[in-house]
Order: structure tokens, then C-alpha cells, then sequence
């Protein structure tokens, strides 16, 4: 008996989970077809990243489903409904989404159109600037959602408590609804520290910077800090809160000093120290150093190429470059690998990097999620330009960024003529570095850069001295770059950055050089000062990505 009846709950219990399997609908299907870009050739990438971002934002798990992503992408981007309607029947799709993005100038407008098998159409549009693409398409896709997937809103009870973020320092801003809680995306106020300063900074020292490097110079597995202005080069220890001079180099002759980096170019263990200069003539004279026992020595001086060092794909093994100068054009063409024959520097291989690059002006960004790498150019109106690794074009920032104070004069006259003692010389500012890191260990690289901040300067094109910046940390969101976060206002102009530990503590650091900004009529009376956010890195969760919805505005 017990048998029987247990047999017969059995088969119940196997009814009853067919009528439910019955009864639930199968899921629906969705294709969305490849866009038709209209415009310059170098955002033809938009016919088929618009497609990818829609159907992640479209896919709705046991409810809708997109086709093969393989299958999608063969299709022709369609340009009437006829053809989207052939489209469609040949994936057999529930619904296709298709249409066009125009792209004129630094605007963009988005034309899409939805159809369901019985032929009903919704159709979708939205203008922004380029730079506005992702939060446009959000928009579009949320109103395909609502309006013709008919999905519910989407969070928890509202009382939920929103999950908060590691914000590895509290001076970096992230999103800020409560004073306690950070949340995922980089919409942004200011407000003060809920705890307090958490930055470390330096006494002031009596001079005004143009750079600063943080590394461990000689080998000892402790890190040192070098300054550099004008004239002269400065080595310092942390000591008990404040910088310890240790020694200092002073330029030859009249030689002006532009930056500063360091690469072990021989792997012994000791950095060399290459500092990038001009002399009285307007021509490159920069020199390189080495730090031992205590004391500077030289290696190499009277350098007739300007140097930088960076990190070149695909190995991004620091590698140190130059360019040579040219009267009155300032750089002769073609950016070099620098290599030491004897105690001179010759050129190696020619960089293949976009037009207007130069030696200082350009880095690279790692890919990430299987895209190629990026080059970054800060044009000559200090907007970021992003190209291919294959030198094309992708995106320009709206916003200007590096801000730097020190420059290379340009001679106005026509060579062979002189020097003219009338016209005003042009000068070329000499960008600050661009950092490419990844702080929170996922599979996106961020850009650091500085961001000025000056209403003198936005009228005034040779007023240099913002009393007021910001590091920001953008990411590549497959149109163009976007703000992950920012440190909150900093007091001064921020002379150079770097990413190291200052003071010797096991702590990651992002350090500054900030010039102190005691008003348009004290300029003389200038100050440098290091600051420092210690991060914390231990909880950085590389689950956690930005909400895509905002573009950073000043």
C-alpha cells in the first residue's frame, strides 16, 4: 500500500512540474542588426559596438533572448524596413531592432526602430554629443524595455540598502547619496571628508616645482623622491612626516629644465635619471643622472634629443625615447627608441604613433575585453585623443586636461632672419605625464590625468597658473573615455603625479606635486608642497563597474 501511494505522488509530483514547465512562456528572441554610421570614416567601429551594447542592456534572462551574436553580424546593416523585415525572418527573431547613428562634428544623432513578427513598429531617437553615445543609448534601451518588452522597473524594496564600494581612499569621489555609503557610479558632488583628511602632505619648500618622480634610485629596496625645478634637481627621503634633503644637482649652464623619469635602462638596479631640457638657443640639452652612495653623478649631459620614457605595447616594458629639436618648428619628425652606444644616445626604431604626436604628448592604454590597445595624444588644445593601435581615430574629449606651466618658446621669426625682440614668442606647455593603471585589479585600465581648473585661463591662453585641479581616472567605455572617478578639489596647481609608495610604508600611494597658488599678484612668493592618497587596495572589487550613464561636465 505504502509503495502504491508513494508511486502515485510520484507521477503527481511529475504532472505538476509539466503543467508549470508548461505553462510558463518560452522565453522570446531578438535580433539587433548592425547600425548604418553616417560620417567620417573613423566611427565606422559604432556599426557594430552600438549593436553589442544595446543587446547587453536589451537581454532579459527567461524572458528575452538575443540570436547568435555571429549570425547578427553578418547581416548588411539595413536601410529600409523591407530589408529589416527580410532581416528578421532569415534569424528568426521575435523582434529585430535596427537603424543609424549620424555623426557631424562632436554631435551625434541616434535613429533606431523596433519590429515585432507582426509587423509593428516603435520607433526610437535621441541627440547628443559624441562623447554622450553610451548615456543616449541607455536611454533607448530603457524606453524599448518599458515600452515595447514591457519590463517591470528593475531594484529591490526602497528600503534596500544600496551596496557601497571599496573607495580606496576617501578623497577620491565617487557617487555620493549618503555620507557614508559610495556607490557604483561616477555621478559626483563635492562634499567634505565624512572622517576627515586623509591625504598626507609635506612642509612647503622654498621653490616652485615642474616635476617629481617617486622610485627606488639605487637599489636599497627603499624609495626615494626627487623634485625638479627650473635649474636644479632634488633628492629627498620621508622622514617622521616630512621631506629630508639628501642631496642636489644643478643643472649645466643655461639649460632649463622641462621633466623628469627614470628607467633602469642596463638593469643593474640603479635608475637612471633622465631629465628632459632645453638651453639658451632654444635647442634640446637634456642630461641624465644616477643616484649612488648618497650623492648624484652624471652619466651623460649635453643630450641633444628631447627624452621622456614610456611604456610601449605589447610588452609595456619601460623604454626611454627622444625626439629631436628643430628651429623654429620646435620638433624635428619621428619619435625614436633611444639606445647608448658608448657614452652617446643614437636612435633605434621609429615610432608608428598617430599625426601630432610628439615625445611627450601621447600614451598608451592597455586593452581590455578583448579590443587592442589604445594611443592617447593631448592635442594642442589639451583635449585627449583617442586612436587604434593602428593609428585611427576614435574619440576627442570635450573637457581640456594636463595643464602644465612649463613650455618650450617658439621663435616667431622666419629662420635666417634672426631673433625677433617685438612679437611675443609662442610657447609650446609641455603636457604632464598620463598614467595608465589598474587600481582595482579587473580587466579595464584607467587613464590618470590631471584635470585644471582656471576661469582666468579659459580667456586668457598664456595665464598657466591654476589655482586649482583635479587627478581623474577614465576608462575606455568603447566609444570614448569616461570618468570612473576623481580626487576631490585640490588647493594649487598640480605640477606632476605618480603612482608609488612615498614613504616607504607598504601602501600605495598616488602622490602629487602641487604648487601653491597664492594669488594672481603673489606668483613670486610660490611654494611646493607633495601630497599624497594612501589606498587601500585590499577590498578593491573587480566586479564593481560604473554606471555608464554620466559624462563628466565642466
Amino acid at each position: 500500500m505504502q509503495l502504491l501511494m508513494r508511486s502515485a505522488a510520484l507521477v503527481l509530483a511529475l504532472l505538476l512540474s509539466a503543467a508549470t514547465a508548461m505553462a510558463a512562456p518560452a522565453p522570446k528572441s531578438f535580433a539587433v542588426l548592425p547600425f548604418k554610421v553616417n560620417g567620417p570614416a573613423g566611427y565606422k567601429y559604432l556599426e557594430r559596438a552600438i549593436p553589442e551594447m544595446l543587446t547587453s542592456r536589451l537581454y532579459w534572462k527567461d524572458n528575452f533572448h538575443p540570436v547568435s551574436k555571429e549570425a547578427s553580424a553578418k547581416v548588411t546593416p539595413p536601410e529600409t524596413e523591407t530589408q529589416a523585415r527580410a532581416a528578421q525572418a532569415s534569424l528568426g527573431a521575435d523582434y529585430a531592432v535596427w537603424g543609424s547613428v549620424t555623426v557631424v562634428g562632436e554631435d551625434c544623432s541616434l535613429d533606431v526602430r523596433v519590429r515585432d513578427r507582426d509587423g509593428k513598429e516603435w520607433p526610437k531617437s535621441a541627440n547628443a554629443k559624441v562623447a554622450g553615445l553610451i548615456p543616449a543609448l541607455k536611454g533607448v534601451a530603457d524606453s524599448i524595455n518599458a515600452e515595447v518588452f514591457k519590463r517591470p522597473g528593475e531594484g529591490g524594496p526602497a528600503n534596500a540598502a544600496p551596496k557601497a564600494v571599496n573607495q580606496m581612499n576617501p578623497e577620491l569621489v565617487h557617487n555620493e547619496t549618503q555620507p557614508q555609503q559610495v556607490y557604483l557610479n561616477p555621478q559626483f558632488r563635492y562634499a567634505g571628508s565624512p572622517e576627515g583628511d586623509s591625504r598626507i602632505r609635506s612642509q612647503a619648500l622654498n621653490y616652485s616645482a615642474v616635476g617629481m618622480v617617486v622610485d627606488d634610485l639605487d637599489g636599497d629596496g627603499k624609495n626615494e623622491v626627487l623634485m625638479l625645478d627650473d635649474h636644479a634637481v632634488y633628492a629627498y627621503r620621508w622622514d617622521n612626516g616630512r621631506l629630508v634633503p639628501m642631496g642636489e644637482y644643478r643643472s649645466p649652464g643655461l639649460v632649463e629644465c622641462l621633466n623628469i623619469r627614470t628607467i633602469d635602462w642596463n638593469r643593474d638596479g640603479v635608475k637612471e635619471i633622465v631629465v628632459s631640457a632645453y638651453n639658451n638657443d632654444g635647442e634640446p640639452e637634456s642630461f641624465i643622472l644616477n643616484w649612488r652612495g648618497g650623492q648624484f653623478t652624471e652619466v651623460m649631459r649635453r643630450v641633444r634629443f628631447y627624452l621622456n620614457v614610456e611604456k610601449l605595447p605589447p610588452d609595456y616594458i619601460p623604454t626611454l625615447i627622444g625626439q629631436r629639436g628643430d628651429n623654429p618648428r620646435l620638433f624635428k619628425p619621428g619619435v625614436y627608441e633611444m639606445l647608448k652606444s658608448g657614452d652617446q644616445l643614437v636612435t633605434g626604431k621609429r615610432l608608428d604613433l598617430p599625426e601630432g604626436s610628439n615625445v611627450f604628448n601621447f600614451t598608451y592604454l592597455p586593452g581590455s575585453k578583448g579590443e587592442g590597445d589604445k594611443c592617447v595624444v593631448l592635442t594642442e588644445n589639451e583635449r585627449l585623443r583617442v586612436h587604434t593601435d593602428r593609428n585611427a581615430r576614435l574619440s576627442e574629449t570635450d573637457e581640456n586636461y594636463s595643464g602644465s606651466s612649463k613650455g618650450i618658446p617658439e621663435e616667431p621669426s622666419m629662420p635666417g632672419l634672426g631673433k625677433d625682440r617685438v612679437q611675443l614668442k609662442n610657447i609650446y606647455f609641455v603636457p604632464l605625464r598620463m598614467y595608465a593603471v589598474n587600481l582595482d585589479r579587473d580587466d579595464n585600465w584607467e587613464l590618470l590625468v590631471n584635470r585644471p581648473i582656471s576661469t582666468a585661463a579659459q580667456f586668457f591662453e598664456r595665464y598657466r597658473f591654476f589655482p586649482q585641479g583635479e587627478i581623474h581616472a577614465l576608462y575606455w567605455d568603447g566609444v570614448g573615455l569616461n570618468l570612473q572617478w576623481k580626487t576631490r578639489r585640490i588647493k594649487g596647481s598640480v605640477a606632476d603625479f605618480t603612482v608609488g609608495d612615498f614613504n616607504n610604508d607598504g601602501v600605495t600611494d598616488i602622490v602629487l606635486c602641487v604648487n601653491t597658488h597664492p594669488g594672481a599678484l603673489g606668483l613670486e612668493s610660490r611654494k611646493t608642497m607633495l601630497l599624497a592618497y594612501p589606498l587601500d587596495l585590499s577590498k578593491a572589487d573587480p566586479n564593481t563597474a560604473p554606471d555608464k550613464t554620466e559624462n563628466e561636465q565642466q
